[in-house]
């Protein structure tokens, strides 16, 4: 491998996993997919992502949805397999949790799928999450609890892979919870809710809400930037906000469109924020301002930086 990099992206109206030149913007490579992914997840390492066929555009949309979550091997830009919801459609929120296991929220049955080995087999569990429209998921590191958003029924629910007996906690946070994300010690997951201008924080130990975090504009994605910063992307405001644990703004970055997700490359201190426009808008995090932007192809969803070898270009 050598210090090459390329920024990946899920590029939903193109149906694609899309490589872009970091630097030049130039884009290196293409790998068709199932109709409309959405979410993905990054194995350890980069060696693979894991992507969900949600199969519709928007959450909106009618229709049963897609029933697959692709592997791609990311070094050789190639499908390495796939995953079977079966009849748990549309398939969007995606996390893997310290052991590998990997963890998909059926939107369309509002099922938590659970598969211990994503590259040896299939789901070998699912249990209900307690709410409408789950839409994201964050898991503990150690698997215990998975926090659900649940965008219709104005919830979060704490799922228990390792007990599936057990009921769903649920916990009221407003209109419309989306992204979210635990903290670093994984110990406190932040949960976006874009209509109440709010970010919910439920403790993972006691179970409890731990605060209620200010946040107009539409807060639709969350990711972790610098030490003590969190990377909000503002939906309305079409602006990323850089905000500290406790709730205050440090900062609100105005974007030329509006933003849908939110990723952060630490070596060169970037956000990353996909936009629409097709582009993804990269935000220098110590200057707190737009850089630069990357055009891509239709609809730009989730994206990272990983490196690449320099024969990457055909």
């Amino acid at each position: 491998m050598t210090g090459k990099e390329a920024l990946i992206v899920v590029q939903k109206g193109d149906h694609s996993l899309g490589y872009y030149d970091l630097e030049s913007g130039e884009e290196l490579a293409r790998v068709p997919l199932d109709p409309y992914p959405h979410e993905f997840v990054l194995s350890p390492g980069n060696r693979h992502a894991f992507i969900c066929h949600f199969g519709v555009a928007l959450a909106e949309d009618e229709g049963p949805g897609g029933n697959t979550v692709s592997i791609v091997d990311l070094g050789s830009r190639s499908l390495g397999g796939a995953l079977d919801c079966g009849n748990f459609r549309r398939p969007h929120g995606i996390d893997l949790d310290g052991a590998g296991t990997l963890y998909v929220l059926s939107e369309g049955a509002s099922r938590l799928l659970t598969a211990r080995d994503p590259h040896g087999g299939g789901f070998g569990q699912d249990q209900p999450t307690g709410g409408r429209g789950s839409h994201i998921v964050s898991v503990t590191p150690d698997g215990q609890v998975a926090f659900c958003s649940n965008m219709f029924s104005g919830t979060v629910t704490a799922v228990f892979p390792q007990d599936p007996e057990r009921p769903p906690l649920e916990f009221p946070v407003g209109e419309r919870a989306e992204g979210s994300v635990m903290d670093r010690e994984g110990e406190r997951c932040f949960i976006v809710v874009r209509e109440s201008g709010l970010i919910a924080v439920i403790d993972a130990r006691t179970l409890k809400m731990a605060d209620s975090l200010s946040i107009p504009g539409g807060p639709v994605r969350i990711c972790h930037g610098p030490p003590g910063i969190l990377l909000v992307p503002l939906y309305h405001d079409r602006s990323l906000a850089l905000m500290d644990p406790a709730g205050a703004v440090l900062a609100v970055v105005p974007l030329p469109e509006r933003p849908i997700s939110v990723g952060y490359h630490e070596n060169g201190r970037l956000a990353l924020c996909s936009t629409f426009g097709d582009q993804v808008c990269l935000v220098d995090v110590d200057q707190r301002r737009l850089a630069r932007t990357i055009p891509t192809r239709k609809d730009p969803d989730p994206v990272a930086v990983i490196s690449v070898e320099d024969g990457l270009v055909s």
